[in-house]
């Protein structure tokens, strides 16, 4: 397995970095430069890339959800008042714990993809990216505090910290004991002896001389299991084996993706074609019974509905059948109009009700006048809506 190289980004202006390998039992020397110097020097080892603590805001809040999709849609809820741009500016990472705990880190989308278009075009590969705050020493009831020249990282919990200026220090600590009353000590990290200022704060302090900070920061990273990695989500490193492939055999990739396609689409419209056609079936079926219940035994629909229509054309003038005329007249000027799909057929108080779909609005009227003109026939159209189908039509047809 190739060993990991921890680089923390120092000026982000200029894409200056300092980097070293995350290996215990090797004495490091860190080295400095721009990122054609690292590019140079990684050779295929994965690459830890630690951000600004600066640069990524990390929160908590209470968000009583479990699913992964619920957080997501509900984030930018809990979230809008805590930020201080719009959400869409940023990229959101977050690990959840029991009870409803969510911790967030919110990093601005832009200058994070700013930054990873830099590193790649260099072809440096990251394999994860995290805030700086999460590699200090962590103890619970303990605030860590690391003093790197103007600057100083602060880690308040496991998942919470920041980065200020160092003279903004004596007020940021003071409000940090004032809302964590537990945090009664505080592990200080700088290049100096502490200031006398850091020693009259009501914390238990313990000091630590080191230098580089980036020697800290190492030491905690092979200790990150993955939560806040910010090279996720929308971030995530995608399979590159596909795009080699491609790039050495796009002929096959074509011919592959051009057959998927054709099997794809042949398919679809065979399951469609056969649902619509049972669902066809299905219809006939019901509307065959309905209107013909003295059939008992069916073998042959189409036979046996020819059959009937004869026998109804041979009483369509009889006064005996109200119901056989209705229906014989309707289906003579129901076959010259092609496109209508019947739903339902009723009859009641000597009159047909007939529910279709039409193909449009300007066939239903056709067929009103129609039925009307060519058969003495009193038709009401009770009501007519348009649907993705076509327009659904219910006709009451009467005698006049």
């Amino acid at each position: 397995m190739a060993e990991a190289i921890v680089v923390r980004l120092i000026n982000q202006q200029d894409l200056i970095v300092q980097w070293l390998l995350a290996k215990p039992s090797w004495s490091p020397e860190i080295q400095q430069g721009n990122l054609q110097a690292l590019a140079k020097s990684i050779d295929n080892s994965a690459v830890i890339l630690l951000l600004p603590a600066s640069e990524v805001l990390l929160l908590a809040i209470d968000l009583p959800v479990k699913s992964n999709n619920q957080i997501k849609k509900a984030l930018p809820f809990a979230l809008e008042e805590l930020l201080a741009d719009e959400m869409e500016t940023y990229h959101l990472v977050w690990h959840r714990q029991a009870k409803g705990q969510v911790y967030v880190a919110a990093i601005n989308r832009e200058k994070f993809k700013a930054c990873l278009a830099s590193f790649q075009e260099y072809g440096i590969k990251l394999d994860s990216v995290y805030s700086e705050t999460l590699c200090l020493p962590y103890q619970e009831n303990s605030c860590s505090l690391l003093i790197d020249h103007q600057n100083a990282i602060l880690r308040t919990g496991q998942w919470l910290g920041g980065g200020i200026e160092v003279e903004m220090l004596p007020i940021v600590l003071d409000k940090i004991r004032l809302d964590n009353p537990t945090l009664a000590s505080l592990q200080c990290w700088s290049a100096s002896e502490p200031t006398q200022w850091l020693s009259e704060l009501p914390f238990n302090l313990t000091h630590h001389t080191t230098y580089p900070s980036l020697l800290l920061l190492e030491s905690a990273v092979t200790k990150l299991t993955g939560e806040l990695n910010l090279l996720t989500s929308d971030f995530a490193q995608k399979n590159t084996q596909l795009v080699h492939w491609k790039k050495w055999l796009p002929a096959l990739a074509i011919i592959l993706i051009t057959a998927l396609l054709q099997t794809g689409l042949f398919l679809n419209s065979y399951w469609q074609q056969k649902t619509q056609l049972a669902s066809l079936e299905t219809q006939i079926l019901s509307l065959f019974k309905q209107t013909f219940p003295e059939v008992k035994r069916i073998v042959n629909i189409k036979v046996q509905a020819d059959q009937q229509l004869i026998d109804l054309q041979k009483q369509s003038t009889g006064k005996d059948s109200p119901f056989m005329s209705l229906l014989y007249q309707t289906g003579q000027v129901l076959s010259v109009n092609p496109g209508f799909e019947m739903r339902q057929l009723d009859y009641i108080n000597d009159s047909l009700q007939v529910q279709l779909i039409a193909p449009t609005i300007s066939q239903v009227e056709q067929v009103k006048q129609q039925l009307e003109s060519s058969n003495q026939l009193s038709v009401k159209i009770q009501s007519a809506e348009a649907n993705q189908k076509g327009v659904e039509v219910h006709y009451e047809i009467k005698q006049k």
